[in-house]
């Protein structure tokens, strides 16, 4: 007859297992079953660098750069903040700032040329200031905490500043929430707040170029709404509203005042590869369809003058058309990253693209006075 064992017996760590102190036991061989004693014996790498994952970046009037880079491994995850003059050579050493985060840093946008908006992983929106000569005359390049708020209850997924009234900024988030925000003053403070903006996913968010009172938001859903911050309550109309229930819109721009129609045309980018022209002085109709990726989804849209970018995702490719009565491509680029996270027009002519794998792309078009 055999009597049933201790577990604390059966389990016990055998007599012979003598392994070295943990510090000594990373990368040792000997002992490859202790994974979480060796990751622990790993000193994390806190040193200031540009990580593998750059994840957004804006640019000033000035051409000041701002660029955020994610550590994404392991357990634990951070972000670093940089600061540049220009692009041509970023690294650490020849950084104007820079600042590490505890958390990730999901988007960040200039609201003014000294006035850089951050939205953190945690649900915070931050507002720093970057240059100051009375603060620091021989280091003016210095930042300087503004006003930081939690007003999300979900992490930001959408950051927009008014270029008519670069003070005031509007984000969304997770959970289908809407901020304005307001900077002008001395701190971060919300001026405007909508709940359940859309009942799907909201996925773009565009601001209009000349006015600072009207903003877009779509969704999965196929909806498109269209908001004004004039509004005595948070309210909004809808702009179009897919019935067949086959689009599914990923991203919004807003043209820009130089096109034919001023800025009264919108576009959205769809999970189909597809751009569609809505024109908010009449709703519910598509005034045009143009398709720009017969692979991937439309992860972004910039405008710049008669020029409109169009990144993708799976897999990544950019595209650049010159609007007018229909969308000439001129530009074409495909495979520029693992993933595209972020873009920007440097100049007329160029655009920057980043994300993760080719961190940073240059695309140049041809001199916009000859097409």
């Amino acid at each position: 007859m055999m009597f049933p064992q201790r577990s604390s017996v059966t389990y016990r760590t055998p007599a012979t297992h003598q392994p070295p102190p943990a510090k000594e036991l990373a990368d040792n061989v000997d002992y490859p079953n202790l994974n979480v004693a060796d990751m622990n014996a790993r000193l994390e790498n806190l040193t200031p660098r540009l990580h593998d994952c750059f994840d957004s970046i804006s640019m000033n009037e000035l051409q000041h750069f701002a660029l955020a880079t994610n550590h994404r491994e392991g357990a634990q995850w951070w972000g670093m903040l940089f600061g540049y003059n220009q692009t041509d050579h970023m690294a650490v050493d020849n950084a104007d700032f820079k600042l590490q985060c505890e958390c990730t840093v999901n988007i960040l946008r200039y609201a003014d040329n000294n006035v850089l908006l951050i939205a953190l992983g945690d649900t915070k929106l931050q507002a720093w200031s970057t240059y100051s000569t009375v603060r620091n005359p021989d280091e003016p390049y210095c930042l300087f905490l503004i006003g930081e708020d939690a007003a999300h209850k979900a992490p930001i997924n959408q950051l927009c500043v008014f270029k008519s009234h670069p003070q005031q900024a509007v984000t969304t988030c997770l959970d289908n929430t809407l901020n304005v925000w307001d900077v002008s003053g001395a701190d971060l403070c919300s001026t405007y707040h909508a709940r359940a903006a859309h009942t799907n996913k909201l996925t773009g968010l565009a601001t209009s170029v000349a006015a600072a009172t009207q903003m877009l938001t779509c969704d999965r859903g196929g909806c498109a709404r269209l908001w004004d911050v004039r509004a005595t309550s948070p309210s909004s109309t809808c702009l179009y509203d897919d019935e067949t229930h086959l689009l599914s819109f990923s991203c919004a721009a807003w043209a820009a005042p130089s096109e034919l129609q001023g800025d009264n045309y919108v576009y959205l980018g769809d999970y189909d590869g597809n751009v569609h022209t809505l024109d908010i002085r009449a709703p519910r109709k598509l005034q045009q369809t143009v398709s720009y990726f017969k692979e991937g989804h439309v992860s972004q849209l910039l405008v710049n003058g008669t020029h409109l970018a169009a990144m993708s995702n799976l897999p990544t490719a950019v595209k650049i058309a010159k609007v007018g009565v229909q969308h000439d491509f001129i530009y074409t680029n495909e495979n520029t990253h693992t993933r595209l996270t972020d873009a920007v027009w440097r100049d007329d002519s160029t655009l920057l693209t980043i994300g993760h794998g080719r961190k940073l792309a240059t695309h140049k078009i041809k001199d916009t006075r000859c097409i």
